[in-house]
């Protein structure tokens, strides 16, 4: 994979619209994984502001990661925040939509740790994905990835 920003419009593919409070919960689940081990790596945040920009192209991404983090900051556990995140994806596309997002943060760096793992089983269940489809989702979103644009 080269270096270059993620496009968020060909991981998501057709029919990527949120609705609602769904693109918030989208870039907060990937903020969660951004952040899993406590260090957002610069490759994380590189791929965290191309989703904030696919998501809302007028937001303030320096504004929007405070936010993030001060939330997390004041949450109990990042648990709880994975699950208050969710709550807000209703539709199975939104959740879907999710879960490629929070797999793309997760190996755009091209490092993995036990607390990523840990933190894409909990959003799996959060999302109510089973394991074949978060599968399927994780192989359309590498080879989005590795896609040439």
């Amino acid at each position: 994979m080269d270096r270059r920003p993620i496009d968020f419009a060909l991981v998501f593919g057709p029919n990527s619209t949120f609705e609602g409070a769904e693109g918030d919960a989208v870039v907060e689940l990937a903020f969660l994984m951004a952040n899993a081990n406590g260090d957002a790596s610069p490759d994380e945040l590189e791929a965290l502001r191309s989703l904030i920009k696919h998501v809302s192209p007028s937001a303030n991404v320096g504004t929007t990661i405070e936010a993030l983090a001060d939330t997390l900051g004041g949450a109990e556990s990042i648990g709880d925040r994975v699950r208050a995140a969710a709550s807000n994806l209703m539709r199975p596309r939104a959740r879907e939509l999710a879960y490629k997002a929070v797999y793309a943060i997760a190996v755009y760096d091209l490092e993995t740790n036990m607390e990523e793992r840990e933190l894409e089983d909990m959003v799996i269940g959060a999302l109510r994905l089973d394991d074949k489809r978060a599968h399927e989702l994780g192989l359309e979103t590498t080879h989005a990835l590795l896609a040439k644009s």
